[in-house]
């Protein structure tokens, strides 16, 4: 079994899956399967888009709804409603705090995919219910403070804590390179250049694709050394596994087989219960974003000149670097003063 698979994959049952009676209902997968294909906007009268199936199949299959599911037994489409719908977004936002926003999103798609299942397979109520008035209102987000950045101890601390390879890789990765998430989760294989001096990594972009990017600032190299040289060796680990599946493509996999039979590349949901672990095993909060303001201000503090962190963050401008310098700065600006003679 590969390492950077085991704490993911499941025990298998024998034999393949079952076959379905003709007269029986649907998986909840499938009818999410379904969905992503088949829909069509009632307002636009476009299917879903690339990044819109994406998006829907991190929504409707991740490791949330996974787990809402298992909890209450629901299987089969036909055991799915507008009012099982309305609950998963109450817990979604009162139990796993996901912020208004985020439920509102997801209520939409929730609502679509109702009316989509009464449509297509005759599931009374899936669009109803309390899903058809439920308020979502930003009163009951939860107040969020910016967590400082990492200690070099604490950052050490998670790095050991992971248990695969990958796991490791995708924390120095964040860590080390400052990349956005879905920068991340979009990084494919020929993108990684560990034969240059330095080794670079080429950020074309985001998991949603060139479209998803943040802007034209964001296609970059990125240098896999900086303050460290412990990243091309795990890089280089990593892609000579030799049980990591051949032609992969994406550099970070999940456990989700596709149905061409390779693996399906790690998702923003996956990569955050990955994360949500490591915090629940070390008790150190990390995230994406805490990631990028460590790597911000250990480069600040080392003296790399605000114009160079801009361009290794694919910034368009420096305003959101400039808060990484301003004891720097004024320090410098003192220094210069000092040095002028009239």
């Amino acid at each position: 079994m590969p390492d950077w698979l085991r704490p993911l994959e499941g025990p298998r049952r024998p034999g393949g899956p079952p076959s379905r009676r003709k007269h029986e209902a649907p998986s909840f997968e499938l009818a999410v399967e379904r969905f992503v294909e088949e829909y069509v906007s009632r307002k636009t009268g476009r299917p879903f888009s690339a990044a819109s199936k994406r998006n829907v199949r991190d929504n409707l299959l991740g490791g949330p709804m996974k787990a809402y599911r298992a909890k209450h037994g629901i299987v089969a489409i036909n055991q799915w409603g507008g009012d099982a719908a309305a609950d998963y977004l109450r817990w979604l936002q009162q139990e796993l705090r996901r912020d208004s926003a985020t439920v509102k999103k997801q209520r939409s798609q929730l609502r679509s995919f109702g009316v989509f299942c009464e449509g297509r397979f005759r599931v009374v109520g899936a669009a109803g219910g309390a899903l058809t008035a439920l308020p979502v209102s930003p009163d009951t987000d939860y107040a969020t403070t910016e967590d400082p950045p990492l200690t070099p101890d604490e950052a050490e601390r998670l790095l050991s804590a992971t248990s695969t390879t990958r796991d490791r890789l995708a924390v120095a990765m964040l860590l080390y390179t400052g990349m956005r998430p879905g920068e991340l989760l979009g990084v494919q294989e020929r993108e990684v250049h560990l034969d240059r001096t330095p080794p670079v990594v080429e950020v074309t972009g985001s998991v949603r694709g060139r479209a998803g990017a943040k802007g034209a600032a964001t296609v970059r190299d990125v240098p896999l050394t900086i303050g460290q040289s412990s990243l091309p060796r795990l890089l280089r680990s990593h892609l000579a596994d030799p049980t990591r599946p051949p032609r992969a493509n994406h550099l970070l996999l999940s456990s989700r087989r596709l149905r061409s039979g390779g693996y399906a590349p790690l998702t923003v949901n996956g990569l955050r219960q990955m994360l949500d672990r490591l915090r629940e095993t070390t008790g150190i909060t990390c995230n994406a974003y805490r990631f990028r303001n460590t790597f911000c201000t250990w480069c600040a503090a080392a003296g790399m000149p605000m114009e160079d962190l801009r361009l290794l963050l694919g910034l368009a401008s420096s305003t959101m670097v400039s808060r990484y310098y301003p004891s720097t700065m004024r320090q410098a600006a003192l220094d210069a003063a000092a040095r002028i003679r009239f």
